[in-house]
């Protein structure tokens, strides 16, 4: 389990006539998974799987979230696509039920004193994304690429699209500055540091403003609560948001301002829709799919069309499509918005249990932060940060094969060590209250 999710970033196969790596990444995560299930059913650990009384809100809450995806599968008038997904996508009914098992793998069967160590392990993974992110850049990289991409200029490494890329980047940036800052050991602190600045070219180069924004947010978020309140630190951080700021401005004058054009027009572009002077080219036409987009909630309101199946129900017509999205035949598979996409194709009720899920793991994870202390709770903040930077991008991007059950694996084992770290504080405490009434006695 450690192993896969640290390495399935680089799971990739670059051969064949025309490479395209979410299919691939698609399926090392069906054997994966079916391997696992066989496996804990062969051990006789399915018991395992189920939290103990008084936990299992939230594994009720992914139960009734595969189920309802399982209903909008039945109902779909596209079936073949919702079990399986788009050929390009992959993200059908067999993908969900992938995603959901990832998360209990990894909140039920991974060691907690090890997340640490799952988190130096990606971090470290990602030094070689990086690297090769850097050289296609510069059109140095040395894989073949596929038939849609391989006049294309921007950076997407393992992930197809520089978006889904940028979605990535947004885990990995986090966990790195939070192992960054919970490490005492030089040589680690300076290996973290390597892989922060490597992270931060790739995350210019891939100009995917929502993993800007994802990042800016939780790299706040961390400051506030972790920097901020550890003098120790403070020297630490300086350190690198100056090597980072030297970096913002080397790149971006190298490459004639177009970075700073890039992540200012993210508060531009947002003044424009507050003040209702959009014009639907917000967002790289973003705003267009979304209001094309809204409608279909209330005609899909309770099943949604079927998981994957946007694009045969996008309305948008062939004149619309040539004007904001610069082709007439263009196919839009995606709202370009998590949540908006689950409204859509799960329906509204799965949307709710989703974000129901996801607020209660936080809840319990900041529940956990506020009786942690040291390292213990930096990881916690580090954990929180991540998933919520990566909630933020999401907004604005989505849900993808290569980067999802990463995700996933991250929500799982920040619920795990949350618990686990409730439950040896309530301990302690109970041991506490022992003690004293036998002194007292």
């Amino acid at each position: 389990m450690y192993w896969f999710i640290v390495l399935f970033p680089i799971l990739i196969y670059p051969w064949g006539i025309d490479p395209y790596y979410t299919t691939t990444k698609a399926n090392y995560l069906f054997v994966f998974i079916l391997c696992y299930w066989l496996y804990i059913f062969w051990k006789k650990k399915q018991h395992t799987l189920i939290p103990e009384k008084g936990e299992r809100t939230i594994f009720v809450l992914l139960i009734i979230f595969l189920c309802l995806i399982e209903i909008s599968t039945a109902f779909s008038k596209y079936t073949y696509t919702s079990v399986h997904g788009t050929i390009d996508r992959k993200e059908g009914l067999i993908t969900f039920f992938s995603y959901c098992s990832m998360f209990l793998f990894s909140y039920r069967l991974i060691d907690v004193k090890k997340v640490n160590r799952l988190l130096s392990g990606i971090a470290v993974v990602s030094i070689v994304v990086s690297i090769y992110a850097i050289l296609q850049h510069y059109s140095l990289d040395f894989l073949p690429r596929n038939s849609a991409m391989r006049n294309y200029s921007g950076t997407y490494t393992f992930f197809d699209n520089p978006n889904f890329f940028g979605s990535y980047l947004v885990l990995i940036f986090l966990l790195s500055l939070t192992v960054y800052l919970a490490q005492f050991k030089k040589n680690l602190i300076v290996l973290y540091y390597i892989t922060i600045c490597l992270a931060f070219f790739a995350l210019l180069f891939s100009n995917t403003r929502s993993a800007y924004l994802g990042i800016f947010c939780g790299a706040v978020l961390l400051t506030v609560f972790v920097v901020y309140t550890r003098n120790h630190l403070w020297k630490r951080w300086a350190v690198l948001a100056a090597s980072l700021l030297v970096i913002a401005l080397i790149i971006n004058f190298s490459e004639k301002g177009h970075y700073l054009d890039r992540a200012s027009s993210i508060l531009s572009e947002s003044y424009s829709v507050v003040t209702n002077q959009g014009t639907g080219y917000e967002g790289s036409s973003r705003l267009f799919i979304w209001v094309k987009s809204l409608p279909l909630i209330k005609d899909y309101f309770w099943f949604g069309s079927g998981p994957d199946t946007f694009e045969f129900i996008f309305p948008a017509t062939p004149e619309e499509r040539q004007t904001y999205l610069g082709n007439a035949n263009i196919i839009v598979d995606k709202v370009h918005n998590e949540y908006l996409q689950i409204a859509i194709t799960l329906g509204a009720p799965t949307l709710f249990i989703y974000l129901l899920f996801l607020f209660l793991i936080v809840k319990k994870a900041i529940q956990a932060v506020k009786k942690a202390t040291g390292r213990e709770q930096i990881v916690l903040f580090g954990l929180i940060s991540t998933v919520i930077g990566y909630l933020i991008q999401a907004f604005f991007n989505i849900s993808t094969v290569p980067v999802a059950p990463i995700f996933w694996s991250i929500l799982g084992v920040t619920l795990a060590k949350a618990e686990s770290h409730l439950k040896n504080n309530t301990e302690r405490h109970k041991i506490s209250e022992q003690k004293e009434k036998f002194l007292s006695a």
